[in-house]
């Protein structure tokens, strides 16, 4: 007798093949899933970030447009002031000029008073000089002709 030889038939092996297969199908699907989750958590993680860096970026944009504003203001507010301080000044000035400009015009026209007279003064003597220098050279000549 021969020995009992278990033979494989040609289903035992479609069979095995059929099962492997099977769990390799197993495998690739609970492998696929597994990455399916893994990618969508990425993805949410990603996306929260993308949200949170929008958000912040909002807020440094908002934060340096109040900044400007703020800035913008504080400026106006200077040019404000240092117009109001120029014009004080110039107003200041003019008024300093005014002041010393008027003066100026007493001084001269005091000058000029005491000039005129002077010159008056000067004037009148030498008229009278003169009409005496003619009286007395009328006065020779006439009792030149009388002598």
């Amino acid at each position: 007798m021969a020995p009992e030889t278990s033979e494989i038939t040609t289903r035992d092996v479609l069979q095995q093949i059929n099962r492997r297969l099977e769990l390799i199908e197993s495998d690739v699907r609970a492998v696929s899933e597994k990455l399916d989750v893994s990618v969508q958590t990425l993805n949410d993680k990603i996306d929260t970030s993308v949200q949170d860096l929008d958000g912040k970026r909002e807020a440094s944009a908002q934060t340096l447009n109040d900044t400007i504003d703020i800035s913008d203001e504080k400026r106006e507010v200077s040019f404000q002031t240092l117009h109001e301080k120029i014009d004080t000044s110039a107003q200041g000035l003019d008024e300093k000029r005014e002041a010393s400009a008027q003066t100026l015009n007493d001084k001269i026209d005091t000058s000029v008073q005491k000039l005129h007279d002077k010159i008056d003064t000067y004037f009148r003597w030498t008229i009278g000089i003169v009409l005496a220098s003619w009286l007395s050279t009328m006065s020779a000549i006439l009792f030149k002709g009388f002598l």
